[in-house]
């Protein structure tokens, strides 16, 4: 029985529900512990926190143990901070649980993200991280609407108690895969490799300036997901809309049901364009999308906002192939792992900047300055991030000749 990539996307889908259930239920756990806005910014400050601390120490292990192995502890991670969130009854229990919840979240990510770039060929890895960034997207779909149609009808507790649920089940499922085939893991292909066995992809390593913009890219997209969809949506929702938690669930699913309708065109268009020419359009809607947060709020501007940064998040993916088409195998657990860390330290500023800024001026404030944000990665993508040039041989002179000929046709310079 194989450990194959789909049982890692269902992983990877099952902890996202879990994880993300709890969005639209900040609101009701700042009323219920007595929080202010900025406080309730901090819980989803520690979820970054934690999967600040868990990105290196995941890339690490990523190809060098079993998935089912890194996933199960994902797993109990998961269900044992959901269960200590679930009954908290100060401030510092819900920040610790919500770090914990952030290491969960990390491991199984990058372990995620390894199992699917390192599965498929170079010239078909857009579309591999789509599949990845599907499974995921689903995950942040169906949890805000089950956290907030639970949290409606039986309280928040109950509903992060079946987020812990969640975790028991996945590391039960994982340790039953483990045991069963001791072996399995997902087949690995080289990350260089084409349809022949031959080297073309590489080239020339990446510059610093390039890995600079390639991790600026999840940077921002973090930033503006644990800012603004995280944390300023469900405070706009709740104070200015008085919309119930339900109805902000639902929002916030909607947002990530964008996400996952555009991640296979822009995985796709990532292969046969190239990386930066998807990479920079989306992190422009993300622009466009705080733009909109940052004018009066009214409820189809709320809505039509989260849609425009959840069609722009997939630069993540999209950068993650870019950095994995130049990076060697042997190399590609430990750069993932720094590029998730940067990235991170978005989901870590974000919620912390979006609380403070609203509670001290509004929605326009926090909405502006994540624009941006995302602007300044726009531009850094647009200046550095280059294609990989395919190394010598017939396969990658036939590479180059394909990429050529669709840059005269599609993307005249």
């Amino acid at each position: 029985m194989a450990f194959s990539r789909a049982l890692v996307g269902g992983i990877v889908f099952a902890v996202a529900v879990a994880a993300f259930s709890r969005i639209p239920l900040l609101p009701e756990i700042g009323r219920d512990l007595s929080l202010t806005a900025g406080e309730i910014g901090l819980l989803t400050t520690a979820f970054g926190l934690g999967r600040l601390l868990m990105d290196l120490p995941a890339g690490r292990l990523a190809g060098a143990v079993p998935p089912a192995t890194a996933l199960a502890s994902a797993g109990a991670g998961l269900a044992a901070s959901s269960a200590l969130l679930a009954v908290a009854g100060s401030m510092f229990e819900a920040l610790v649980a919500s770090a914990l919840i952030g290491c969960a979240s990390a491991l199984t990510n990058t372990t995620g993200m390894y199992s699917f770039a390192t599965a498929t060929a170079a010239e078909r890895r857009g579309a591999s991280m789509a599949l990845y960034t599907g499974a995921l997207m689903s995950g942040q779909m169906v949890g805000p609407a089950l956290g907030g149609a639970i949290g409606s009808l039986a309280g928040w507790r109950p509903a992060i108690g079946v987020a812990a649920a969640i975790g028991v089940a996945v590391a039960a499922a994982c340790l039953l895969i483990r045991w069963a085939a001791p072996g399995a893991e997902v087949e690995p292909r080289s990350p260089t490799a084409d349809a022949g066995g031959e080297v073309v992809a590489h080239g020339t390593a990446p510059t610093r300036s390039e890995l600079i913009a390639l991790a600026a890219a999840p940077f921002a997209a973090f930033f503006g997901m644990a800012g603004l969809i995280q944390t300023l949506v469900p405070l706009i929702g709740d104070g200015e809309l008085d919309l119930p938690p339900s109805t902000i669930g639902l929002a916030v699913g909607i947002g990530a049901a964008a996400r996952f309708a555009i991640a296979w065109v822009t995985g796709v268009g990532s292969d046969r364009l190239s990386r930066r020419v998807i990479l920079v359009p989306s992190l422009l809607l993300m622009a466009l999308g705080a733009g909109a947060l940052a004018l009066p709020p009214t409820t189809a501007g709320w809505v039509a906002a989260i849609v425009l940064i959840g069609l722009g998040s997939s630069a993540v993916s999209v950068a993650a192939a870019a950095l994995a088409d130049r990076v060697p195998r042997e190399r590609l657990g430990h750069e993932l792992g720094l590029f998730r860390l940067l990235g991170d330290l978005g989901l870590l500023i974000g919620p912390a900047v979006a609380g403070f800024l609203y509670q001290k001026s509004g929605a326009g404030l926090p909405g502006g300055a994540s624009a941006g944000v995302f602007l300044a990665a726009a531009a850094a993508a647009a200046l550095w991030v280059r294609e990989p040039e395919p190394r010598a041989g017939p396969a990658a002179a036939a590479a180059r000749e394909r990429e050529e000929s669709a840059s005269t046709e599609l993307l005249p310079e």
